[in-house]
């Protein structure tokens, strides 16, 4: 078989990778696809290993984190050996070397003053917004677990919540078309959050437990 370029074989590859991963996997691809790697690698049929270094020392450069250049890079590779396998390429091994990084960035946190500002000018200013906010700061929720929440997932008489659900937003890049879709996504198990509220309901603690889903 004759040579293809990266383009060329990432476009067999998502149709051959599409039936065995989630939808969400798939749209994770990619988009590392579309703004990385056929940007920097469409139009080439051979991956040597100096283009594939300069590349990540490039994304690095740019702001990328190590971990993100890797998941990148496990694309890459799942690409050339679908070519490879194909016989459209030949296969290139590499060895990737990361600079090292001397300082690690700090995590910024609320401070016990601004989370109570944020508490407090949720209740005196409510809106479903804001409510969201507060579920996820006094609970610990992740944004998609807050979304996923139904009226019957709160009980109001023992301060609990029920989570058994998330919303993933998920980008799909079809042809020139570009657009995300939500869609729910069932846990195994459910978490059952309470919040006591104290100091006149101006702060909150969320406590977590694990119930088997009914």
């Amino acid at each position: 078989m004759g040579q293809k370029t990266i383009r060329e074989i990432s476009v067999a590859w998502k149709e051959y990778k599409q039936p065995y991963v989630k939808q969400s996997t798939m749209a994770a691809y990619v988009l590392i696809l579309e703004n990385h790697i056929l940007p920097n690698f469409g139009e080439s049929d051979t991956l040597h290993e100096q283009a594939v270094q300069d590349f990540v020392l490039q994304k690095i450069e740019n702001g990328l984190s190590v971990k993100s250049v890797k998941d990148i890079l496990i694309v890459l590779k799942m690409v050339m050996k679908f070519g490879v396998k194909n016989e459209w390429m030949n296969y290139q091994e590499w060895e990737i070397k990361y600079p090292s990084t001397s300082t690690t960035k700090e995590l910024e946190v609320l401070t016990v003053a601004n989370h109570k500002k944020i508490l407090n000018h949720i209740q005196s200013h409510f809106s479903f917004t804001g409510l969201g906010i507060y579920i996820s700061l006094c609970t610990g929720l992740r944004i998609g677990e807050v979304c996923a929440l139904k009226w019957s997932d709160i009980n109001v008489s023992e301060g609990t919540i029920t989570v058994n659900r998330t919303i993933e937003r998920i980008y799909i890049i079809d042809g020139a078309e570009k657009h995300t879709r939500a869609g729910y996504q069932y846990s195994q198990d459910s978490k059952l959050m309470s919040g006591n509220s104290h100091d006149k309901g101006t702060s909150c603690n969320g406590k977590t437990s694990k119930e088997s889903r009914q």
